[in-house]
Order: structure tokens, then C-alpha cells, then sequence
């Protein structure tokens, strides 16, 4: 457990000017070579300089591997360059004042140039790291046997071999791996290097197109027909779709409104699945529905349309275990359940029956496709798992803190070392602490397909009379997309009627604004779980119906938030009604918290963070079930930062769940019990 956030000395210098503009991230065709120019980083002043040199710039591999992973590095404190291989003579450092203090190189094969840079930024000091997405560093792999690739696209092994072999040579240079998968690791440890990982994911701008494309989706009539789809981005994997074609068929044989989405390169005129080569699909070719391959920026469009997406690899195929887990984070984006196999990578990134399923045989692959298209609740259900699952694993708020342990291990003192690599020894593998979040009917919901800069839940309990001010306090901030969720908690006033009443009147002021109702009384922290799942917004804002907001209050925690390396930010809270008294906010300290709460509930905070915890528990926290969330953030590493303003309003009144609830006989030792049962390091008392 840990119980101090780290790497506080770099994660919270913020490039808060430049954020993520200063490195294009590339929506280009899978494998197409496209010479992309050299982005350089504006440099942080004092940050330590991370050259990543990209030996494949303009293929889908760059975006995961050296955009997204730079982004990431610059959002932690680093000064950032990204270097095209074609480019590198001339960026070679002759000064070793001007050294980069590390250098990523990318799946780039040893030439002269590259040698001529990695001796001169060794002579200067540089650590050289080697990153590679392939098991592409034994030659001894190169063969057709083991890499279908060879044999579909008649690639002479010659060659294969010529070119893995230059690029074990680039790894024997370095002083340390990164790898994005556990088999991947073992390979460069094997080489007698030391290898971390650092998983592949996604960035803000892939799941803004993905969930805006899962919002245009749900607003279109269907055509009834439903879609299993295999999203290949090359004729690289024919050996890897034998494990599920016989299944397939045998479903489409005996599913008329089922369809087989494939790919086809159509400036090439290639389909990127021969089905030729599977005679139990040509009895039902007539259900297999081609698409043109699109950009990788263009793939969650893609994905959106598939019911059920697939993953099939050869298991225990050396170069096939060490393949990356993106198909499900990626289909997980867009809410669409995954069938895979059970690779080591998708065993871990896939809690089977709950975010996915892992098909075994050709027994399970049939019987995992005849469950998912027969159930659309269990369809409906594991995509929204698998999505609240990723948000931080794969997405940018993880990477981030990666990244920098990455660094840390690297360039850390020896203190910081060792407490970087403390997160290596944390439990892996695929057991997400998944929100538990309620059955809720939607109300009413308006608004159009965007995703809102900000999102603000109001969960609603007998509070008809306060409602409508914290509502009208939303309606007036400063920023402008926004978007609201309400959720009524079965209240047995008129709060929902008032509710209704309000949004039909203000909801053209929202991005989106909708109105959920539980389907039985659930309590505060689930119904707020209700409004987070529902929200869209990368950013949330819990708002209690009896509390209101100041105009500016979005927009400058939003400010606050969006550069920095923290999962939360709390404003100074101004009390009102019968009490004036201003509590302002204090800098986050797991030592303070160990000894009871002081950041209220009102906070701005990152929706990934939010499901990376697991979000609100029900349990006996009465009134504490915003302390129960910032213990969680402490034992993940996770911290809010102050923001000394006092933007957010908190009412002091008789009904309160305070005066009514926590406070009131027996209830508070029993709070403290439960929570001190949650959270054994606290320290907390009953007064």
C-alpha cells in the first residue's frame, strides 16, 4: 500500500502553456511510411531533456509507442523532443552541456548515423533506452513458422533476418528496455538488459472521437443486423483468425442478421483478411460486409458499429504472446465487448465474464459469440465495464504517472529508484475495483454528440426546495461546455417534477443534460457513481443539491486541472446559511487525511481517476463518503491539489445529512468503525 503520492518533485512542473500540442499525434494508415517532421517540445526551464527517436514515424506504432508516451513525459515535468530517424544526422549532440539526460530510441534498425548519435550522447552522460512493440530483436524468430507475416505478405526471411538482426544490435547499445507487454520484457531481459514496461493506451483525443462517435451511434435507428468484427490492419494475421473462423462461420451459418465486418486496403486493392484461405467461410461469404481500412484517427468510427469485437492470436506462439493488448482498449472505448485469446496480455488487461471473455478453444470462441449476440444486457453491460476499466489503465492520467516511473528508475537517485520500482512489486493482472453503479431509467435527456470540457453530477434526495439554486448556479458559469447530470435518488417530494420542470427550460445551456432516476433508493455515493458512469466529461464535478458553485468556479478549477499531474483539484469552500465561516483548502497530505477528512466533496476531479479507485463505495460511511474517496486516492498514489479561491458554496443548514444522519446517536462510531475497517492505516476518532 502506499501512502504518499510520488515523484511530487517532477509531476507536479506542468508544461500548463504547451500541454499536448507540442507533439502531432499521427492518424495515419497502419504501416504506411509517411516522412512526419521533427516536433520539438518548448523546454520546461530546469526540466531534464527526453529525446525520443522515432525509427517508424507516419505507422500506427509511432502514435502508441513515441506520440502518446512523449506527451505523456511532457505533461510530467520533462522537456521533450521527438526525432524522426531519417532526421537524426542532424540532430547529433556534439555539446554535452546541450545532452538530453535520455534518449527513447524506437524501433530503429543500427545504422551509421545511429551509431555516430548513441557514442556521442553516451560520451555526454545520456541514458539510452531502447523500445521496441514486436518481438523483432531475435533473429532466430525470423521464419515463416513462426511469424505468419513472412509467409502472407512473400517477404524473403533473408531479409527478416538482416533486419531483426540490426535491431538487436540498437538494443545491445542501450542501458535499459521499454517494453509494452510482460513476454516482450522477459525477451530483453533475456538479452541482458534491464526491461520495464510501459503498456500501450490511448490519449484525450482518441476518446473524445470514440465516445463522440458512441453518442452519434446511439441517436441513429439500427438496420437490426448484428456485426462481429475483426479490425486487422494487415494481411499479417492469417494464421491468428484460423483459432475463430470455424466458430464464426458455424454462427453465421445459423444467424441470418449477423455480419462479419472485415477490412480491405483499397488504394492497394488488398483485403487485409484472405478469406480464401478459410474454406468453412465460403458458404457464408455473402454475410461478410468489407470495409475500406481507415486511419488509425478514423478506427473508433469503425469499431462503434461492431457488436461483438475480436481478438483471436496464436497462444504460445512466442511472437504472438508478446502482441499488445489494444484491440480491447480500444473497442472498450466505444463500449464494445471483446472475445480474445488467452495470450498473456490479454489474460491480464481482461477480467473474463466482467470486461471481456478469453476463448480457449474453438469450443469457447462459438460459445462466447452465441452468448454476447444473444444477450444484448450482457453486450450492454461488459462494453461499459470494459470502458469504466481503461479510463485509467490505458488512458493518459495513467500513462502519465508510468512515464514517469519509467524516468524515475532511470534517472532517479538511488532513493527514487527504489521507490519507483515499489510500483513494479504491485499486484498485476486483470482484477479492476470497477464502481458499483445502480440501475438508473433516464428522465430526460437533451443535448448533441459532443464530449463537454467539464461534467457536473447533482444527485438529488428530498431537496425540492434547494434544487433549483444549485442548478441555476451551474447554469451560470463562466465556462461553456459543460455538461449536466442529475440523478434523483427515488426522492418521495417533488424534487424530480422540479428537476424536470428546470431542464426544459435551461437544457440548451448544456453540451448535454440529462435526468436519471434510480431504480430503487440506493444512497449518495451510488447515485453519484450513477451520475460519473452516465457523465462524458474527462473532468466531473460532484455537486450536492443543497450546494452551489460560484460563475468562475469551472473554469478555474478546469484551468488548474488540465495541466497538471494530479487526479483532483478542491477549491476553498465558503460556508453560508447558518454559518459564514470559509474553509480553505489545504495541501493534499496523506498524514492529515490519516487523522480525518478536510477536502469536502466538492472537487474537480479526473473521471479516469474516479473508476481507477473504484469510485464511491456503498458501505457505512454516512455523510464520510467523500473521506472514504480521498483514502482510496492515497493507497493508488493518487492526490488533489489546492486551489486557495473560494469558488464553491456549502450551505450549513438543520437537513443536512450531517445534522440528520452522521452526527446523531450511534451513527458516528459506527462511520468510524466502517471506515477504520476500510482503510486500516487511518487514525481517525469519534469526537
Amino acid at each position: 500500500m502506499r501512502l504518499v503520492p510520488r515523484r511530487d518533485h517532477l509531476l507536479r512542473r506542468t508544461l500548463r502553456a504547451t500541454g499536448r500540442e507540442g507533439i502531432r499525434i499521427l492518424g495515419l494508415k497502419r504501416r504506411r511510411r509517411i516522412r512526419v517532421a521533427p516536433v520539438a517540445m518548448p523546454p520546461v526551464a530546469g526540466a531534464p531533456r527526453i529525446v525520443y527517436v522515432s525509427g517508424e514515424p507516419g505507422t500506427a506504432g509511432h502514435s502508441y509507442r513515441v506520440a502518446r508516451c512523449a506527451a505523456s513525459a511532457a505533461e510530467a515535468g520533462y522537456a521533450v523532443e521527438v526525432v524522426n530517424l531519417h532526421d537524426l544526422a542532424a540532430h547529433l549532440v556534439v555539446d554535452p552541456t546541450a545532452a538530453p539526460a535520455a534518449v527513447v530510441i524506437w524501433r530503429a534498425a543500427w545504422n551509421e548515423i545511429l551509431e555516430r548519435a548513441v557514442t556521442a550522447w553516451r560520451a555526454a552522460g545520456s541514458r539510452i533506452l531502447f523500445d521496441v512493440d514486436d518481438y523483432m530483436f531475435d533473429p532466430g524468430l525470423a521464419r515463416a513458422e513462426v511469424i505468419d507475416g513472412i509467409r502472407s505478405q512473400g517477404i524473403p526471411e533473408a531479409r527478416v533476418v538482416e533486419h531483426y538482426a540490426r535491431i538487436r544490435t540498437t538494443l545491445s547499445w542501450a542501458d535499459a528496455c521499454i517494453a509494452p507487454t510482460e513476454r516482450l520484457a522477459e525477451g530483453m531481459q533475456a538479452c541482458d538488459k534491464t526491461a520495464m514496461i510501459l503498456c500501450n493506451g490511448f490519449d484525450d483525443e482518441v476518446y473524445r472521437v470514440s465516445r463522440e462517435a458512441v453518442l452519434r451511434r446511439r441517436s441513429q435507428p439500427g438496420d437490426g443486423l448484428l456485426r462481429i468484427g475483426y479490425a486487422s490492419g494487415s494481411r499479417t494475421h492469417q494464421r491468428d483468425f484460423t483459432i475463430a473462423a470455424p466458430a464464426v462461420a458455424r454462427v453465421l451459418r445459423t444467424r441470418p442478421d449477423c455480419r462479419l465486418v472485415l477490412f480491405r486496403d483499397t488504394e492497394h486493392h488488398c483485403d487485409l483478411l484472405d478469406v480464401g484461405e478459410f474454406p468453412e467461410l465460403q458458404p457464408v461469404l455473402g454475410q461478410i460486409e468489407w470495409r475500406p481500412r481507415v486511419p488509425l484517427a478514423g478506427l473508433p468510427e469503425e469499431l462503434v458499429r461492431f457488436d461483438v469485437n475480436l481478438a483471436p492470436l496464436e497462444v504460445g506462439n512466442v511472437y504472438c504472446e508478446a502482441k499488445s493488448e489494444l484491440k480491447y482498449f480500444e473497442a472498450a472505448l466505444v463500449e464494445v465487448p471483446t472475445v480474445a485469446s488467452p495470450t498473456q496480455p490479454f489474460r491480464a488487461a481482461i477480467a473474463p465474464g466482467c470486461t471481456g471473455l478469453l476463448a480457449d478453444d474453438a469450443a469457447d470462441w462459438e460459445r462466447h459469440l452465441r452468448h454476447l449476440l444473444d444477450d444484448a444486457a450482457a453486450r450492454r453491460a461488459m462494453g461499459r465495464a470494459a470502458l469504466l476499466d481503461v479510463l485509467h489503465r490505458y488512458g493518459p492520467d495513467g500513462r502519465r504517472l508510468r512515464v514517469a516511473n519509467v524516468f524515475d528508475r532511470v534517472l532517479g537517485t538511488a532513493a527514487e529508484r527504489a521507490a519507483a520500482f515499489g510500483v513494479e512489486l504491485e499486484p498485476r493482472g486483470a482484477s479492476p475495483r470497477l464502481p458499483p453503479v445502480p440501475e438508473a431509467d433516464v428522465v430526460r435527456a437533451y443535448g448533441d454528440d459532443r464530449v463537454a470540457d467539464v461534467g457536473v453530477v447533482v444527485p438529488v434526495f428530498n431537496y425540492e426546495r434547494y434544487v433549483a439554486k444549485a442548478l441555476d448556479s451551474v447554469a451560470a458559469q463562466t465556462l461553456e461546455r459543460i455538461e449536466l447530470v442529475i440523478v434523483d435518488d427515488c426522492s418521495t417530494d417533488r424534487s424530480l417534477e422540479a428537476v424536470d420542470a428546470w431542464l426544459a427550460r435551461r437544457w440548451r445551456r448544456f453540451v448535454r443534460a440529462t435526468l436519471l432516476r434510480n431504480r430503487g433508493n440506493q444512497g449518495l455515493p451510488l447515485t453519484r457513481n450513477a451520475g460519473f458512469a452516465r457523465a462524458e466529461a474527462p473532468l466531473v464535478m460532484p455537486l450536492d443539491a443543497d450546494n452551489m458553485l460560484e460563475p468562475r468556479c469551472l473554469e478555474l478549477l478546469c484551468g488548474r486541472l488540465a495541466g497538471a499531474a494530479c487526479a483532483a483539484v478542491h477549491p476553498t469552500l465558503q460556508r453560508f446559511g447558518k454559518c459564514t465561516h470559509r474553509h480553505v483548502a489545504q495541501p493534499w497530505s496523506p498524514d492529515r487525511l490519516r487523522h480525518g477528512n478536510y477536502i469536502d466533496a466538492m472537487a474537480l476531479i479526473r473521471r479516469s481517476a474516479w473508476a481507477h479507485v473504484g469510485g464511491y463505495t456503498k458501505g457505512e460511511f454516512v455523510g464520510w463518503e467523500d473521506y472514504d474517496l480521498w483514502c482510496k486516492f492515497v493507497e493508488a498514489g493518487l492526490w488533489s491539489d489546492p486551489v486557495p479561491e473560494a469558488v464553491a458554496l456549502y450551505r450549513v443548514h438543520a437537513e443536512s445529512m450531517l445534522n440528520t444522519r452522521t452526527n446523531t446517536g450511534d451513527t458516528l462510531p459506527e462511520v468510524v468503525r466502517a471506515i477504520r475497517a476500510a482503510h486500516p492505516w487511518l487514525r481517525v476518532r469519534a469526537a
